[in-house]
């Protein structure tokens, strides 16, 4: 019926594995905390002891909470405003669904009862995962993604395209203006893409389509047009004087 690996493998449970949820607004003492890791760690440790006593002295008559307490083992807790987590270790799958049955319910109930605390037993996908060595702990959420704020980030583009904001230190600041002012104010959106030679003079290629190459004529690019050795692509290549006069010469025409 014992299925737990050797006490030597397991670590006690003290206060250092009590870990503190709690606002630091509201206990910001860490002596004071401290003190109330122990509390819990002690308070915990007799109560499960007590029920660990109790379900072997009724063995015969609840073999289920017998076998459960026999093979789990308490490594931490996890201490929150609504109530602790128990973080325990299960050493086999059987027990694990036992943990997370009603007998699990009845287990954490009683200790929480005994402990005079609010125990909870984590809720856990791990179940069929693994057949032995389970570790059933709190995890933290993971937090919710964040919307883009579309607006903030049309108003750098702008800023940007417009020369209010400059970034003098990037080598391919002026070929990302460039393309910048393509999309938002030539309505080139995503067609055009660009490679960059790493000449001093900043000698970037924008690479479209025939279809946006004549767009861009018709825009006035300061370069010839010249085909790619790959596919029917269009490539116009200019120095950073170009890309600015030429994102110049987009932002008047829309603004006007």
């Amino acid at each position: 019926m014992l299925d737990t690996d050797t006490l030597e493998r397991l670590v006690p449970f003290t206060s250092d594995a009590v870990r503190w949820h709690l606002p630091d607004d509201e206990y910001g003492d860490p002596d004071a905390v401290e003190v109330t890791c122990q509390v819990i760690a002690a308070t915990v440790s007799s109560a499960w002891a007590t029920l660990k006593e109790r379900a072997a002295a009724r063995r015969k008559s609840d073999p289920a909470m017998h076998r459960l307490l026999l093979n789990l083992h308490l490594d931490g807790l996890d201490a929150h405003p609504t109530g602790s987590v128990l973080s325990l270790y299960v050493a086999s799958r059987g027990i694990h669904d036992l943990l997370h049955a009603s007998t699990g319910a009845r287990f954490a109930e009683a200790l929480s009862a005994e402990a005079r605390l609010s125990l909870a037993i984590a809720d856990c996908d791990s179940r069929l995962r693994w057949t032995r060595g389970i570790r059933c702990h709190w995890v933290p959420p993971k937090p919710g993604q964040v919307a883009p704020d579309w607006e903030a980030i049309a108003a750098r583009e702008n800023a940007i395209i417009d020369g209010r904001t400059v970034r003098a230190d990037d080598q391919c600041a002026a070929g990302d203006r460039l393309m910048l002012a393509l999309r938002r104010r030539a309505g080139l959106r995503g067609g055009v893409t660009a490679t960059w030679a790493g000449h001093p003079q900043g000698m970037v290629t924008l690479w479209c389509s025939p279809a946006d190459g004549r767009r861009l004529m018709e825009l006035g690019v300061p370069a010839m047009p010249q085909l790619s050795e790959r596919g029917p692509s269009v490539g116009f290549t200019l120095t950073d004087q170009d890309c600015h006069d030429f994102t110049e010469k987009i932002a008047s025409s829309s603004a006007a």
